[in-house]
């Protein structure tokens, strides 16, 4: 009888993990209910998942897992584009994710993007309207298209991972990014024994996600800018006549300058 109950509570336990609160944002009006993870320690930001790709039956549950994580080690996290109830294309959905975990006062957000539709996120980030992000982490990232029709342009350091014998789209498109962002600050990783779903690699992929992410600098809240108005000086009378000991009248009546025609 005490193994089942020890059994049950495992359970429960193991469900309490898995289970993630919700983050409540509106995209055009409609209300989205994001799973999220709030950070269970001291804080170091906020983190936003996207699973890369139009099939979004279910999350892996490599995601789902480093989610709990990352929320344990300081990070709050959102998970996007994880079931197909909601219709509203995920990269739509970046915006308010940004701006409701800025509110929540995250002085780090960083967007790790893992497997396809990598070029949906370096698009919406090389916009100038977009929303600033501290950092973006590509996880085994690609996309169909294998380059944009123009070079992303990114303001913020970017990290990306392959995993040793991930798919060799992957790794020949990392190796591209490699020599695209040479000159940016861009660091690429091989994770050594490591696959695309990271089976057997999720601690070390953690550490080195956790230890780029913990070195980005935090957003500087910048101060109000001081507004400066000018107000026109108001005269007296008295002020516009000239006095006779300041003026200078030589030559004025022998020599006098001719009108303007």
């Amino acid at each position: 009888m005490s193994y089942i109950i020890r059994t049950v509570l495992v359970f429960f336990l193991i469900i309490s993990n898995t289970i993630a609160d919700v983050l409540e944002i509106k995209v055009d009006q409609h209300p989205l209910s994001l799973p999220y993870w709030p950070a269970s320690k001291a804080h170091y930001g906020g983190v936003i998942i996207v699973r890369g790709g139009a099939d979004a039956a279910q999350s892996p549950r490599l995601l789902t897992h480093f989610a709990e994580q990352l929320s344990h080690n300081g990070w709050s996290v959102v998970l996007l584009n994880c079931n197909n109830d909601n219709t509203i294309p995920w990269v739509k959905q970046i915006p308010e994710t940004i701006s409701a975990l800025r509110e929540a006062k995250n002085k780090r957000i960083v967007l790790v993007h893992y497997g396809e539709q990598l070029n949906q996120s370096l698009e919406y980030f090389s916009k100038p309207q977009s929303k600033m992000i501290n950092g973006l982490v590509m996880v085994s990232a690609y996309d169909e298209q294998s380059n944009l029709d123009r070079p992303p342009s990114l303001r913020f350091p970017l990290f990306d991972i392959a995993g040793q014998f991930d798919y060799d789209t992957v790794l020949n498109q990392m190796e591209q990014r490699e020599k695209e962002f040479k000159q940016h600050n861009y660091v690429a990783v091989e994770m050594p024994g490591a696959h695309h779903d990271y089976q057997y690699s999720q601690r070390m992929l953690l550490a080195f996600i956790h230890g780029w992410m913990t070195r980005l600098p935090e957003f500087e809240i910048q101060p109000r800018p001081i507004l400066v108005s000018y107000i026109e000086p108001v005269y007296s009378s008295a002020s516009l006549i000239a006095k006779v000991d300041e003026s200078n009248w030589v030559g004025f009546i022998d020599d006098p300058v001719e009108p303007e025609q």
